[in-house]
């Protein structure tokens, strides 16, 4: 290699070599990333239990037949609503008229012999007084008008019996509500059995039960001085978004011995008929309201076998580690920090899988 071919070789080697001395120096210090930064919010939030539930009619009869005979109609639509009053089953009633005929008949044949019993009474009273009869006919006239007065109020009893069997041919609805369907078709015999007796089931819902256990721990955490005004929400298990709001009005008396639980009871309203007899719902009470809570959404909350963290930025930009105690999560997926940060602090609000402490960013 001569002397010109040396030079240009060493000039070339130091250019690469700057090059490269400057790409390891970029390397070495990278350009702080962009990151998304908020500070801890300040809402109420509200600690609630949650147990599972179920609804119940505030009202259900069994519509049964109390007499026997043919059942000749019913005249409502199956799970259908019914009003007060309303004729829903007409059992055969010309046996039961008949009967109310017989009695009537009855009452007033007694009332003519119950008149002349006590006419006859008074005279022999009149006479005994004047010796014009023995003692022996004048208590017999008594008698016979003691008798004719019993036999007068036991032919009225019958005719009111008789009266109420030809009501109970009509079966009316007791109240406004929701009816199930007819158990016997038209044309069958009714009343002789108690297979045969039962015709229908109707609900009083316009207001529903809800009825379910609650731990006497948890129940002693709840307002004592008035909790029929604590306001409970029902969740429909299907549809959690779907909610109604009751009141409780009722506890048991007692603790259950074998799970711990007492039984608690809330009313509410059910003006369109969704909440159903029978059905499972959930129950979520609330027991404790926190007013300005510094929250956080839970998406910015990592886990760790310590527990929860987040990540704030100090006020030169620097990623800090912080263990926080958190709370209740409200509805929207806001947590509660009870002890970690203030709302002073900014934090990472996501991507903290791309975050490490001590590193530098650039908040926005």
């Amino acid at each position: 290699m001569n002397f010109k071919n040396f030079i240009n070789y060493s000039f070339v080697l130091a250019i690469l070599l700057a090059g490269c001395g400057k790409t390891k120096q970029k390397q070495e210090a990278p350009e702080a990333p962009s990151v998304e930064v908020a500070h801890p919010g300040l809402r109420t939030v509200v600690y609630t239990f949650e147990y599972p539930g179920y609804m119940e009619a505030e009202q259900t009869v069994n519509l049964v037949a109390r007499v026997s005979g043919y059942l000749d109609s019913y005249h409502f639509t199956p799970g259908q609503r019914v009003r007060e009053g309303q004729t829903l089953f007409v059992i055969e009633p010309q046996p039961y008229k008949d009967k109310v005929a017989q009695a009537e008949a009855n009452v007033e044949s007694c009332k003519s012999k119950l008149a002349y019993a006590k006419a006859s009474y008074e005279r022999m009273k009149e006479a005994v007084k004047n010796k014009a009869i023995s003692e022996i006919d004048y208590l017999q006239a008594q008698s016979d008008y003691g008798e004719a007065v019993a036999a007068y109020e036991d032919a009225r009893a019958q005719l009111s019996s008789a009266n109420i069997d030809l009501s109970y041919c009509t079966v009316k609805a007791p109240f406004t509500g929701r009816i199930s369907r007819n158990m016997i078709d038209a044309g069958n015999m009714v009343g002789t059995a108690a297979d045969n007796s039962a015709l229908a089931t109707i609900y009083k819902d316009n207001q529903m039960y809800l009825y379910f256990n609650m731990a006497y721990a948890d129940f002693m955490q709840l307002p004592q001085d008035s909790p029929s005004a604590l306001p409970v929400t029902i969740q429909d298990v299907n549809n959690p978004e779907k909610t109604w709001i009751a009141s409780l009005d009722y506890r048991s008396p007692n603790v259950d011995l074998s799970t711990g639980t007492i039984t608690v009871r809330a009313i509410a309203r059910n003006p369109n008929g969704e909440l159903l007899s029978g059905m499972y719902v959930k129950v979520v009470v609330p027991y404790k309201s926190v007013p300005k809570a510094v929250v956080i959404p839970e998406a910015s909350i990592g886990t760790n076998q310590g527990g929860r963290y987040v990540y704030l930025v100090t006020p030169d930009n620097t990623v800090e580690f912080r263990q926080v105690k958190v709370g209740v999560l409200t509805p929207d997926g806001m947590r509660e920090i009870i002890n970690g940060a203030t709302t002073e602090d900014r934090y990472v609000t996501k991507a903290l899988i791309n975050i490490r402490p001590g590193m530098k960013i650039n908040p926005f």
